[in-house]
């Protein structure tokens, strides 16, 4: 299963896992009341009357409200996964809210049914129980609560899916559990990737049109970042910012294969660019290995940061491939780490002097063969 396979299923299994718990939470409180739904001792005084009545103290809502999570779950991870995977993720904000509204509002619809008939197949209804029932039971009012009660979950479950987006998969968690509250060391390969010529695409283009240039560039990123086990440390304008333990990084050349894996998805889109911008864009590349401290950092706006001198280093190497007319450099310390280089090819460039550096740092150029 491909990193991008992970990612999703476990999104998955969070939205099911989490919507059976909604859904059950919901039975409870109709069946205690709470003052929200219905009179509890209304079910009592009818429990021997009211078949509804019977069967919502059966016990069995638990399980209609188990075989909802799961069916509403699926979907909302579905419609999710749909968004994101289309050209609908282009349009706007508020385009997309309305399209995901829609789709989550039929698939509630949809699970309901779902549940419903899969009941009464397998005879878990009692007998008496028909829809006719229902209209008898469920008020204006227990409509109204019930809505605001899954609008509401539906847009939490969406932020936290949202917020997870924001900060990387498994930040969040780790935010949470207080993982980098306390500084850490650890051993790193970071990767600076830069748009060649920006400054004259984005005097081009204007900066409207050049935003949404970046933002397809990115998007083509994305699923190599998936395929080759990088993590996203920062999008900084025209430049991204991507890392990896070294062991994952080094591992099958995943740092090196991610440069020239996302220079052929370019190539691919050729048309595309062209017909949408007239260019189609270039990027260089710089690396760097070793030891950096996380932490987390801001108050106002809390973020997982890296300090050390490879963040630095690597920066200042990518600055060179504009002067030694080459896509991709790398410093000594990942050169010498790397296993065998079949389909690429290396080339010693020199010590070369880094801007904000005392010392001269060997790097290396490497190139599809």
């Amino acid at each position: 299963m491909n990193r991008k396979a992970k990612i999703l299923y476990k999104e998955w299994l969070f939205i099911i896992i989490a919507w059976i718990f909604i859904t059950n939470f919901f039975s409870w409180l109709v069946l205690v009341n709470l003052g929200l739904f219905m009179d509890i001792t209304q079910v009592r005084i009818m429990g021997e009357e009211n078949v509804i009545a019977q069967y919502l103290s059966s016990g069995y809502q638990y399980l209609e409200g188990t075989l909802f999570g799961i069916f509403f779950g699926f979907a909302f991870g579905l419609i999710n996964h749909f968004i994101s995977d289309s050209k609908i993720r282009r349009k706007s904000f508020g385009k997309i809210i309305l399209i995901e509204s829609t789709l989550y509002f039929g698939a509630l619809v949809g699970a309901f049914i779902i549940v419903y008939l899969v009941l009464k197949i397998f005879d878990i209804f009692p007998k008496d129980v028909e829809l006719l029932n229902y209209a008898n039971f469920i008020t204006l009012e227990y409509i109204l609560s019930m809505g605001l009660y899954f609008a509401f979950f539906i847009i939490l479950t969406n932020f936290i899916l949202q917020v997870n987006k924001k900060f990387g998969p498994g930040n969040l968690a780790k935010m949470m559990l207080g993982t980098y509250h306390t500084p850490k060391e650890e051993h790193k390969i970071f990767l600076f990737l830069d748009l060649k010529d920006s400054t004259g695409i984005a005097e081009k283009l204007g900066h409207k049109t050049y935003s949404q240039f970046l933002a397809n560039c990115y998007y083509d990123l994305t699923d190599i970042i998936l395929k080759y086990k990088a993590d996203v440390y920062q999008y900084v304008g025209d430049e991204v910012v991507l890392f990896w333990d070294v062991k994952t990084g080094l591992e099958d050349l995943n740092c090196i294969k991610t440069y020239f894996a996302f220079e052929k998805k370019i190539s691919g889109q050729k048309e595309f660019y062209f017909n949408n911008y007239g260019i189609l864009p270039e990027f260089k590349c710089g690396m760097d290995m070793g030891y950096v401290t996380a932490a987390e950092v801001g108050d106002i706006k809390r973020e997982i940061a890296y300090h050390g001198d490879v963040l630095n280093t690597a920066a200042r190497i990518q600055e060179q491939c504009k002067q030694f007319g080459t896509k991709v450099l790398i410093s000594e310390h990942i050169e010498e780490k790397l296993p065998s280089l079949k389909s690429f090819q290396k080339e010693y460039i020199g010590e070369v002097k880094l801007r904000g550096k005392r010392e001269d740092v060997k790097i290396f150029s490497i190139t599809y063969s």
